[in-house]
């Protein structure tokens, strides 16, 4: 009897084992721009020049890292592409390539910045503003105004807008906007660039407090200046000044941050705001208005969860963060590949073999991401917004940030240990790689989190339920049999390397079975011979 009923599970997984292992997979080729210049076009202009000058004993071409010289080179990054027309849209398939594109040619200190001002600042003024932020979207656009996100705060960590302590609220006698930072867990901290003295704005998220109470099983009263307010469950963005000509303005407290070993020129800054009045047009309006009369907060019926709606700029930063990530790592791995198939390295099969397989990953990532990005392509035939496509597709999204930039890290990491000590030289860019992906995994939503919403998301829909994914079963029993309802977020909470290895488990079964193969030339690199 037992025979019978194991035999049909037995003979599944032969043959499913024997079609994985057999079916017929296509070669598929890393996707790059074709046209060399629009790479080239992006490097500094002493890229060629500056490893010939006489007395240089660089090897090559090390970009700086200070401030002034990574802001100077965005400038001229910026302008290259204005002059090319590849920043009229701020549309997230359109950053994601640039992210690729300054990825190649530019150091982490350029595509850090870049993504701060245009994805974090410009991208949520264009994407949460109206027609009376439009002067200041084109103004950030030409860099005329520098900007930052203040989003995370310092109880909050990566939880930050779901957990926001800093509060907002509208004083009548002023007709001004309050921005109040109550305790030392409502600083924003580690916001980058809010250190330099250049950057003037700053788009702070804050929850709303108001004089009357919501509809809510438990009312939460702050105390303000204007005496006991309800504390709403919405989370606002609004776009202030901190600085004037390098000065921080009155209400407005700016600390650096202590010496960072990697990206210097990024400035982190920590902000608090002591009864900090701005005016109500700082309010970024598109899904919610201010009532002046009373200073109530009126929210759209189609987004109740307002903080969802402001957060998707980090959606799009998520797919950009991965860009970056992936073409660190075919950057990395192709000097690996140069020099090891250049040398008699090559005969050992300890090198090779990670080659093959690093090669094989990156791939993997390449075709199911770029696959993904086409998604968002504006087209004159779209029926959805560009926020509904994100959060169609936000399944997918989490699992691209839980999955690429580790991976991309972990394959970094082992480039560096096949190169050699060579890979300490600073013209390689190898520990400047190795760091931005580190970055990549921790920015704009910690991978790991990422991989628990995942995970989260596939329990809630009942998706990828298989004898494959069985940890994934398996944990899903077991919460569903013996934790309360009441009591499962904590249990995912403290059990997260269990729900890693499911995720893994998942992720790697999506990854590895999209039918394609590779070979040392699925991964080429960008031509930089012919500059403008």
């Amino acid at each position: 009897m037992f025979l019978l009923i194991i035999s049909p599970l037995i003979l599944y997984f032969i043959i499913t084992y024997l079609l994985k292992r057999y079916q017929s997979k296509r070669l598929y080729t890393c996707s790059l721009e074709s046209p060399s210049n629009i790479y080239s076009s992006l490097l500094p202009v002493d890229f060629h020049s500056k490893p010939k000058q006489s007395g240089n004993n660089d090897g090559g071409y090390i970009y700086p890292s200070d401030p002034v010289s990574a802001l100077e080179q965005l400038r001229a990054v910026v302008a290259t592409l204005h002059s090319q027309g590849a920043l009229i849209s701020l549309d997230p398939y359109n950053l994601i390539i640039l992210h690729e594109r300054l990825a190649y040619t530019n150091s982490n200190d350029v595509v850090n910045w870049f993504t701060v001002q245009f994805n974090l600042f410009t991208g949520s003024l264009t994407a949460l503003g109206t027609h009376r932020h439009a002067a200041l979207i084109q103004d950030a656009c030409q860099l005329k105004k520098l900007g930052c996100f203040a989003l995370t705060e310092k109880g909050a960590g990566v939880l930050s807008g779901l957990l926001c302590d800093t509060i907002a609220y509208f004083n009548q006698t002023t007709a001004k906007i309050v921005i109040h930072t109550p305790n030392e867990n409502a600083k924003k901290c580690w916001i980058s660039y809010a250190g330099n003295n250049q950057v003037e704005y700053a788009v702070v998220f804050a929850k709303w407090a108001q004089k009357n109470p919501i509809q809510s099983k438990k009312q939460t009263i702050v105390k303000t200046s204007q005496g006991e307010l309800y504390l709403t469950p919405h989370v606002v963005a609004m776009v202030v000044q901190i600085r004037d000509k390098g000065m921080t303005l009155e209400g407005v407290s700016i600390e650096q941050c202590h010496t960072r070993s990697d990206f210097r020129s990024n400035c982190f800054g920590t902000l608090t705001f002591t009864e900090y009045n701005v005016e109500p047009e700082c309010l970024l309006d598109r899904y919610c208005s201010l009532d002046t009369t009373n200073g109530t907060l009126q929210v759209i019926d189609h987004c109740p969860k307002l903080f969802f709606k402001l957060a998707n700029r980090l959606l799009v930063g998520r797919l950009c963060l991965s860009a970056t990530a992936l073409a660190c790592a075919k950057v990395t791995l192709q000097l690996v590949m140069k020099k090891v198939y250049s040398s008699k390295r090559c005969q050992f099969s300890y090198i090779t073999d990670h080659i093959q397989t690093m090669t094989q990953q990156i791939c993997e990532m390449d075709y199911y991401f770029h696959r993904l990005i086409k998604r968002f392509q504006v087209t004159t035939s779209m029926t959805m917004t560009t926020d509904e496509l994100l959060e169609k597709n936000l399944d997918e999204i989490l699992l691209i940030k839980a999955y690429i930039p580790p991976l991309c890290r972990s394959i970094v990491g082992k480039c560096r240990e096949l190169f050699g000590a060579e890979s300490l030289l600073a013209h390689h860019r190898m520990a400047e790689i190795h760091a931005s992906c580190y970055a990549s995994c921790l920015a704009e939503g910690d991978s790991v989190i990422m991989a628990q919403a995942f995970v989260g998301q596939c329990m809630h829909k009942y998706k990828h339920l298989s004898f494959s994914n069985w940890r994934l079963i398996w944990l899903m029993m077991k919460i569903l049999v013996t934790v309360p309802t009441h009591k499962r977020i904590d249990y995912i909470n403290a059990h997260q390397t269990e729900v890693i290895a499911a995720f893994q488990q998942i992720a790697d079964g999506i990854f590895q079975n999209q039918g394609i193969r590779s070979n040392l030339q699925s991964i080429p690199t960008p031509d930089f011979t012919n500059t403008n």
